[in-house]
């Protein structure tokens, strides 16, 4: 093969021919002699010094003949003054070359080639799919190293990963092993490269300057392997490249392994190595035996390669099988494989378009974070199971649980170097997507004063004097991630596969200000009622966590009796997709969101995430913490409880103060209403007037007065629908009938007793149903029980007048039906809200809540009346209900999609828009004939510009 020439004029990054020119009289005059003779005759017009030990390297592993020929090689050779500074000065401890074994002779030369010609000007350039080429994307090439040639025998627990089940059965017997079997790469800086990614080169504190510790060379075809300048670059030979560095390319390794043998991070990687393990590799054993046997060494049984369980490793894939077939749960996976060779993020140009970056505190960091007095020791006081001292530092570490080390190790790990240059660490985010606050001042330096940065062949790692720990170890969620009694929780909380959600990354907002009720493993015990089986083969689920067996989350279910709260023998186990949505659920039902500053306890109700409400007594241990479906054991004044059902009711049971807010462990799970609006002014005997206003069945009455029951493609719901307070759990999926006008919010719901109802119709012009009916009782057809009204003025007139009578019912009820839930407690926020009742414009009336503390408040409606909401005088207030919306009908139903909560009061005096105080204003038979029409009319027009599409 011969030089590529099209790489010569910058049409590609690298070529192979096919054609060859060994024949002396076919080379160009351009070219030079092959890269062996080069180096052996080297001309001081191209090359500076000799090069006898890279040349005995080339000798020495029988590489001389294919560097003699034709083909296409680029070598970065360094020139014995080179090599006579790395033998004054290495971490071999190798003094000469006769020290060199050949496995170093290999990774010296091998590391220092690559199998194609490539001009420095073109290292950065990466091919497209239209046979151009993009420049500065490239960052890295594939080294000549054969991964049989990394092959290293690790024997005893010195050599091999400590406190981890996969490596210990090798203590003894050894392993052979490399620690990635996909090649090694040349990580490389040139001017196209660091301007695309925007990678600063002026002055000492640049980002390149820091990162290799040189400042910019910008001379003409300057570029950097890994933190070595090439001199001598595009020396052109008959077959290849000669580019001269500065000093000898020693191989980094990866970035474990760079970690383990530095000397300076030997805790970190002591973390790091809980999620490796020994994978055997057939092809690897077999490509070494097929070798071995050609060249008379000695065969191997069984050849493994060292692999970090990842969601991003070999391919670009996830790694969490083990060896052992076993399924790791996502807490065990870090973000990436530091030791994947060829690791590349995720949604990037090219595969070799960046690495990774991690920052890594030092020993003497770690220690001052772990040892006493330091901000981490609560964690080796916790876990640790020997004197928090500096010898028994290692051990105390390795006993912290796995998924704990993970969020420690996890956040340090970025995904893109060029993300995190030093003039981007102000974009550099913690595990809560703030910014992590590192500077300059946080890095190490070294002894000579530079800035303490290793690169690594498939990242860079920053040494920092400081750790900087997980926002996971001081957010609310902390106590499920740091405690072993509350791995249900901590298992939704960090799940990103089976729920969806990241729920730690929003428990991880530092600005908030949560109080986070977190259920013990054993509060699952006592189960959870799920409300979405309510209406079919009612049941209870039990969650429950096993960290020996793989999904590490179950479920199962077992038949229960509402009437008598019994729980059936027998269980199913369910599929997460039969569980999902109710384990949202409960997630959002514990977490509240409190203002700044802001203390549980100061009220009783607090709005959860879901928009449902809990009531506490206190926010101290032993507190009781409950909702609608266990609220029924609390006392009208929410003061004491019913002993016969205080055993069911959550009480805290631990506090733990977090940096964004408060945790609370409970001993039972918080559940959520499960009565519905209708259902509860169903069974309120002082609400039976509002509950027979609110049901009656409208339909009839509406098309006599010509409002219709139909849809159409223009029309998508029926206009009688405005009318109508409840829809019946067949079209809307509820419990039993959920309220129309609710769409996934919170709300109020003023319910006037039936005192109140009886004033608003006797004394205030409020028409009842049978008064409606008996306006259109001429034209009611006793045999069909339908209205069959005629074209004579009477019945123009009579429905108009039912047409009236029916808005000012539904007017009436839609304005005790307020947005937002707003209860009686100690300390009450007012505040002006809208109603579901609107006018003719379709804008809502208004209530205005204000005078609100110990337990009661004031609602001041639109006629200018100030009605009182009282816990204190023995009404029936605060009642939490809650009107759910399932995925199908309610006894065919499997999840929960999404559900409106509302607080109901009692309320003593009926609510009003009307200025007069009276509700006859649209439909008095004092008003004249053309009104009452029009009215009708306008209202028609209305109706269908609201459901009109």
């Amino acid at each position: 093969m011969s030089l590529c020439l099209a790489a010569l004029v910058g049409g590609f990054t690298a070529c192979h021919d096919d054609y060859d020119l060994d024949d002396p009289g076919n080379y160009p005059s351009w070219l030079g002699q092959s890269i062996y003779d080069e180096l052996k005759n080297p001309n001081p017009e191209h090359l500076t010094g000799t090069f006898t030990n890279y040349l005995r390297l080339i000798d020495d592993l029988g590489y001389t003949e294919t560097l003699e020929k034709t083909g296409s090689k680029t070598v970065f050779p360094a020139n014995d003054e080179a090599f006579a500074r790395f033998f004054a000065n290495n971490d071999w401890g190798v003094k000469k070359y006769e020290d060199l074994s050949e496995a170093q002779k290999k990774l010296l030369l091998y590391n220092s080639m690559l199998d194609n010609a490539i001009l420095v000007e073109m290292m950065s350039n990466v091919p497209d799919q239209n046979t151009s080429v993009t420049a500065g994307v490239a960052m890295k090439h594939q080294t000549g190293v054969n991964v049989i040639d990394t092959i290293t025998h690790f024997y005893g627990a010195s050599e091999l990963p400590r406190n981890n089940e996969y490596w210990t059965k090798f203590y003894k017997s050894g392993v052979d092993l490399v620690m990635d079997a996909t090649r090694p790469m040349m990580v490389h800086f040139t001017a196209e490269q660091l301007t695309a990614n925007n990678i600063t080169t002026m002055g000492a504190n640049s980002d390149f300057a820091v990162v290799t510790g040189t400042e910019y060379n910008d001379s003409i075809n300057t570029a950097y392997i890994f933190r070595n300048r090439i001199i001598s670059p595009d020396i052109t030979c008959k077959n290849g490249y000669i580019h001269q560095m500065e000093n000898l390319i020693v191989p980094p390794g990866n970035l474990a392994e760079m970690l383990r043998t530095n000397g300076e991070t030997n805790i970190f990687s002591r973390m790091l190595d809980r999620f490796s393990a020994p994978f055997y590799s057939a092809p690897l054993t077999n490509t070494y035996n097929d070798w071995a046997i050609v060249n008379g060494v000695a065969l191997k049984d069984s050849i493994f390669e060292k692999r970090y369980f990842s969601n991003r490793s070999q391919g670009g894939l996830i790694l969490k099988v083990d060896p052992n077939n076993k399924t790791l749960s996502t807490d065990e996976l870090l973000p990436f494989d530091p030791g994947w060779n060829q690791y590349y993020p995720d949604r990037v140009t090219s595969s070799l378009s960046d690495v990774a970056a991690m920052f890594v505190p030092t020993d003497s960091a770690m220690k001052q974070y772990f040892l006493p007095g330091g901000s981490g020791s609560f964690l080796i006081d916790q876990f640790g199971k020997k004197p928090n001292t500096v010898a028994n530092l290692m051990e105390n570490i390795d006993s912290i649980p796995k998924n704990i080390v993970q969020a420690f190790v996890s956040m340090l790990m970025k995904p893109q170097f060029v993300a995190t240059v030093p003039s981007k660490f102000d974009n550099v985010m913690d595990d809560s997507q703030d910014p992590l606050g590192i500077t300059l001042n946080d890095l190490n330096r070294t002894k000579d004063g530079k800035y303490d940065v290793k690169i690594a062949n498939n990242g860079v790692a920053y040494m920092t004097n400081k750790v900087f720990a997980p926002n996971r170890y001081v957010a609310v969620s902390a106590p499920a991630l740091l405690t072993d009694n509350m791995r249900v929780m901590n298992w939704g909380i960090q799940d990103q596969s089976v729920l969806g959600l990241n729920y730690y990354a929003y428990l991880l907002a530092m600005d908030a200000n949560y109080a986070f009720f977190i259920p013990t493993d054993e509060a699952f015990d006592f189960y959870y009622v799920d409300p979405v089986y309510l209406r079919r083969s009612p049941r209870v689920l039990h969650f429950y966590y096993r960290s020996d067996k793989s999904p590490y989350m179950f479920c199962s279910q077992f038949d229960y009796n509402p009437s008598t709260g019994t729980i059936g023998r027998d269980s199913v186990q369910l599929s997460s997709s039969a569980y999902r949505s109710q384990f949202i659920d409960i997630l959002n039902t514990h977490t509240v969101i409190l203002k700044a500053g802001e203390k549980l306890g100061s009220n009783h109700y607090y709005k959860t995430k879901n928009g449902g409400a809990i009531y506490v007594s206190g926010g101290e241990k032993g507190c009781v913490v409950a909702s609608g479906a266990q609220i029924d054991g609390i006392n009208i004044n929410g003061s004491e409880m019913r002993p016969e059902n205080l055993k069911y009711t959550p009480k805290i049971t631990k506090v733990y103060n977090q940096k964004n807010g408060t945790s609370y462990a409970i001993d039972r799970v918080i559940q959520m209403p499960m009565k519905s609006v209708y259902a509860t002014l169903a069974s309120e005997s002082n609400f039976s007037e509002f509950y027979n206003l609110c049901s009656e069945d409208r339909v009839q009455l509406g098309l006599f007065a010509g409002i219709s029951n139909k849809t159409s493609n223009t029309q998508p719901i029926a206009p009688i629908r405005q009318f109508t307070t409840f829809i019946d759990a067949g079209g809307f999926h509820g419990l039993d009938q959920d309220v129309s006008y609710f769409s996934g919010y919170n709300y109020t719901v003023y319910a006037p007793d039936n005192k109140a109802i009886k004033i608003a119709h006797e004394e205030k012009g409020l028409p009842t149903w049978d008064d409606v009916k008996a306006v259109a009782q001429p034209w009611l057809n006793a045999t069909t029980g339908e209205y069959e009204p005629d074209e004579t003025e009477a019945c123009k007139l009579a429905q108009a007048k039912v047409y009236a009578m029916i808005e000012t019912i539904s007017d009436f009820i839609r304005y005790h039906f307020q947005d937002n839930s707003v209860y009686a407690d100690n300390h009450v926020e007012g505040g002006t809200y809208y109603t579901a009742n609107t006018d003719t414009l379709g804008i809502a009336a208004k209530l205005t809540v204000r005078d609100g503390s110990n337990g009661e408040f004031k609602v001041h409606d639109e006629s200018g009346q100030s009605v009182t909401v009282s816990a204190n005088n023995g009404t029936k207030v605060n009642l939490m209900t809650r009107d759910y919306v399932f995925n199908n009908t309610a006894v065919n139903a499997t999840q929960l999609l999404s559900s409106s909560f509302a607080v109901v009061h009692e309320i003593s005096t009926a609510l009003n828009t009307h200025a007069s105080g009276r509700y006859d204003d649209l439909w008095s038979s004092a008003k004249a004939k053309r009104k009452l029409i029009g009215h009708q009319k306008a209202g028609l027009k209305r109706l269908a510009r609201m459901y009109r599409k």
